[in-house]
């Protein structure tokens, strides 16, 4: 292994060798390699069990989670369920749809009330955690660096010799030059890059000596050309890339001299060529790649040198093996791979010389080895690792002769230890890393000497430092945000009308004026609206003071009988803050119906006492609510006590009570008494108002309702 590291290759690849003698300086343990990070796009996120995931919810009140629709293939039928699964979810409780026509999944950000009714919904075969739309803001090359802003414009900094910034130079910079708009994840190879635009196509850029680009040339580009379209996620390895397609489609071009690009050959291939089918996520490191399927398992191919394929041997791997089942995210790095289960579970192996994989030795694994719990999201270095826990707490250990792991020392750590807290997203692929906090502000710490900290030096650190242009250290901006939309009713009747409540909130550092929320009724989830094209309704808001609500009402046509979406838009006069950028959008499934209905809703849950004692009983004061158009006979109320999923339709709780008729719009509080508290433990309640399993209520999302609560000893 050590002699391909330093084999010739044509144009910035002999650059490695420079890197590597470098290395040897301050430790020569740096003389069998280390390399790319691999940063897992899209995936490379929260983890999904459910625990994992209300454990997120909790840490920060909201998790992006893919969804699998319960549905054949049939276009129409995956259009009716993703309708049914978004009508589930209570007003408010989630944002961020984004599902491509035709697709089988979806991807919402949800708060806990939303979360829970995903978990529970008939129409969801599965629900995982998603990226978060920060783990694609973040890039790390060689020695430069990408980051997204809010409003979609690309930035990049650091080295440039062979256009990988993309701005037509081969300028170094060592603060943000802009290369692109209306971006939608973006990542990085040693010496080339490439970007997701909010249309689907991926766009390319650098080095480009083995096909890299695909742009069926070797020509280098410093400025981005078109390669695919329809892309979903992107992932750079050394001089080869990986994409998956909106189907789900694995496609692979570049370099492939150790079997990398995992089509059976070892030939480069300047286009790209199709790999697999049904895939979720992939990692392209140095010469080994790892995808996730939809399935959550774990496949690798290419080289296998220290067993970093992960599959027992050294035997290099041409076409994919698999290596584990329920994975939620994978990073691969030069030796060593890391992957998150969906427990949260962190596991480990390949490489170890430098403690890379952090189980507090030195010895290489050949198959995955357990490191930590509760993780997030994960990035793997040249010799060194970074995990983002669920509270948002930054981990980093492995080698650290220039400070890539940030704790203020160029000590090598064979365990974890933690850098920072608030943290969002984190990218390392050689000697140096970004973290984007939970604040927006983007910080980095490690090798500077071609720029790529981005803070206007060439100075190394060792700690985190800001980076200029991104909150901390840069200009305060206004933040617009949809928050939240209820209806009124939320079943209008065909031919009427509704009113919407929506909520707008500045969440930056200073005040500004939103411009026009706009709205639009009677769409489909997957269409999305292009800034500044005139909706249903259009209000002119008022300026908004940092961290300042205003909630409008407005009246909309409710249309012909159907499953509809409401989006609702703040595009703040389509300014170079906000347009198309994804929080300011908000989309709400509903019904329009053809006759009136009564519409049974658990509006509120009350324990008494709200913290019972173990081996106890309490008492639950629920209400429930007629929100429909017509007045109808609200059957049974039934409770479960310490239910993780939805029951069955009418199957028999801990305890149940008639609830009789209700008139359109009346409420009523009934109270169960004598509920088993049960043993120590959190614990939640669900209440269930299901109209004797009528068509309009059976599983509907609304008529259920968690209460969270805590069995004390």
């Amino acid at each position: 292994m050590i002699f391909k590291m330093f084999r010739p290759r044509p144009g910035p690849r002999n650059q490695r060798a420079a890197l590597l003698l470098m290395c040897l300086i301050p430790a020569l343990t740096l003389a069998l390699g280390q390399a790319t990070a691999g940063l897992t796009a899209p995936a490379a996120a929260a983890v999904s069990s459910a625990a994992a995931l209300r454990a997120q919810v909790g840490a920060a009140g909201w998790v992006t989670v893919r969804v699998a629709l319960r549905a054949s293939s049939a276009s129409d039928d995956l259009e009716q369920t993703a309708q049914d699964l978004l009508f589930t979810l209570p007003a408010g409780s989630y944002d961020g749809v984004t599902r491509a026509a035709g697709s089988a999944s979806l991807t919402v950000r949800v708060d806990a009330g939303g979360l829970d009714a995903l978990l529970g919904s008939p129409w969801a075969a599965s629900v995982a955690a998603a990226d978060t739309p920060e783990m694609q803001r973040l890039a790390t090359g060689y020695s430069h660096s990408l980051a997204l802003k809010p409003d979609g414009s690309l930035w990049a900094w650091g080295s440039n010799g062979i256009g990988q910034l993309g701005d037509g130079t081969t300028t170094q910079r060592s603060k943000r030059v802009q290369v692109l708009t209306g971006v939608a994840a973006v990542a990085a190879g040693w010496f080339h890059t490439l970007a997701i635009k909010t249309d689907g196509s991926l766009w390319a850029w650098g080095s480009n000596g083995s096909g890299e680009l695909g742009d069926g040339t070797t020509t280098h580009r410093t400025t981005p050309v078109q390669v695919l379209t329809g892309v979903a996620a992107v992932s750079a390895g050394d001089d080869y890339t990986l994409a998956i397609k909106t189907d789900g489609s694995l496609w692979a071009w570049g370099r492939n001299d150790e079997g990398q690009l995992g089509d059976g050959t070892t030939t480069d291939r300047t286009t790209p060529v199709q790999v697999l089918t049904g895939v979720a996520a992939v990692s392209a490191g140095y010469e080994h790649t790892l995808a996730i399927k939809t399935d959550g398992s774990l496949w690798a191919w290419g080289d296998n040198w220290k067993g970093r394929l992960g599959d027992g041997t050294a035997i290099s791997r041409h076409t994919p093996v698999q290596i584990l089942t329920g994975v939620a995210a994978v990073s691969v790095g030069l030796g060593h791979t890391l992957a998150i289960k969906t427990d949260g579970s962190l596991w480990a192996w390949g490489w170890n010389q430098d403690g890379q994989l952090g189980n507090g030795a030195t010895s290489d694994r050949h198959r995955p080895l357990k490191v930590l719990t509760g993780v997030a999201a994960v990035s793997a270095g040249y010799g060194h690792s970074l995990a983002i826990k669920t509270d948002g707490s930054l981990w980093a250990w492995g080698h650290n002769w220039a400070g890539q792991l940030g704790d203020g020392t160029t000590h090598t750590r064979y365990t974890p230890v933690q850098i920072l807290a608030g943290v969002a997203a984190v990218s390392t692929r050689v000697v140096h890393t970004l973290a984007r906090k939970t604040d927006g502000s983007l910080w980095a710490w490690g090798k500077n000497r071609q720029g790529e900290l981005g803070n206007g030096s060439t100075m190394d650190s060792l700690s985190p430092v800001p980076v200029v242009g991104f909150g901390f250290g840069g200009l305060s901006v206004s933040d617009f945000v949809v928050t939240d939309v209820t209806l009124n009713p939320s079943d209008p009747l065909a031919g009427g009308t509704f009113n919407a409540a929506i909520t707008v909130k500045n969440r930056g550092t200073l005040a500004g004026s939103p411009g026009l929320l706009r709205v639009w009724a009677h769409q489909r989830a997957t269409q999305a609206q292009a800034c500044a094209a005139p909706g249903d309704a259009e209000i002119s808001l008022e300026t908004l003071a940092a961290g300042a609500t205003q909630t409008v009402r407005i009246t909309l046509p409710a249309g012909t009988a159907g499953y509809r979406t409401l989006w609702a838009f703040i595009d703040s006069q389509c300014e170079t803050q906000e347009p198309d950028e994804s929080n300011n959008q908000f989309s709400q499934g509903y019904r329009v119906l053809a006759e009136a209905l009564p519409d049974f809703t658990v509006t509120a849950i009350d324990l008494t006492p709200n913290r019972p004692t173990a081996g106890g009983t309490f008492s639950a004061a629920v209400t429930v609510q007629n929100r429909g158009t017509a007045a109808g006979e609200a059957g049974t109320l039934a409770l479960w006590v310490d239910q993780p999923g939805v029951p069955a339709c009418g199957a028999a709780g801990d305890a149940a009570v008639a609830v009789g008729p209700l008139a359109a719009g009346a409420s009523r509080t009934l109270t169960l008494d004598g509920l088993p508290a049960g043993t120590a433990a959190a614990k939640s309640l669900r209440a269930f108002i299901d109209a004797a399993c009528v068509s309009a209520e059976a599983h509907e999302g609304n008529n259920q309702r968690v209460k969270p609560y805590t069995v004390v000893p």
